[in-house]
């Protein structure tokens, strides 16, 4: 079994991470062929257009490849009780990954929130049921200057107060019984003085 650190240390190996904040292979070009039938885009007057950028959720993420797409189909015509599916989803996905716990989310800002909640909290009912009140919990996430980014909000999103910090020493005061957790935008690592390294 993987500690929690070992998990998060791993991630950032995972291809599908790059996905979640920007850049990376394009994904799913397979499901990119005209199809027969409605356009819904052309009726609401939005032009689809060839992305060169990457998988960015404001570009639609990404296309989904045709089993992507049969298993959506597939559940859009059967009732589930959505915790048990989420349940055995996320056992298999932790399964695969060797990790204590996986979740599916509905795309980067959730993770991140989901993310964040669950270092607050643990697996301790009292303390999810009472976020965003951080009263007796730790409350605060330490970020480089030069990582902030859009997507911070979701972190802040549980009730968080955001801790900046530029240099090492500035990092290794911050931190405090109030820190949750570091925050670290990898897509940032040259621009900031602390590197991933550290």
């Amino acid at each position: 079994m993987w500690s929690r650190r070992q998990f998060l240390e791993g991630m950032s190996t995972l291809p599908f991470v790059g996905g979640l904040i920007g850049g990376g292979e394009l994904v799913g070009t397979a499901s990119a062929a005209p199809r027969a039938g409605r356009d819904y885009f052309t009726e609401l007057g939005v032009r689809p257009f060839i992305n060169a950028a990457g998988t960015y959720t404001d570009m639609t993420a990404s296309l989904m490849p045709p089993e992507v797409m049969e298993a959506i189909n597939y559940a859009s015509e059967h009732y589930v009780m959505l915790n048990d599916l989420h349940d055995v989803v996320g056992g298999r996905i932790a399964s695969l990954l060797q990790s204590e716990a996986a979740m599916v989310t509905s795309g980067a800002a959730s993770a991140m929130t989901l993310g964040t909640a669950a270092v607050l909290t643990g697996k301790d009912r009292q303390k999810i049921g009472s976020l965003p009140n951080l009263a007796d919990m730790k409350s605060e996430v330490i970020i480089q200057k030069a990582h902030r980014f859009g997507y911070e909000r979701a972190v802040r999103n549980t009730g968080v107060r955001m801790i900046e910090v530029e240099t090492p020493e500035s990092l290794e005061r911050a931190i405090t019984w109030h820190t949750a957790m570091m925050l670290f935008y990898n897509n940032n690592n040259s621009e900031g003085q602390i590197p991933d390294v550290e």
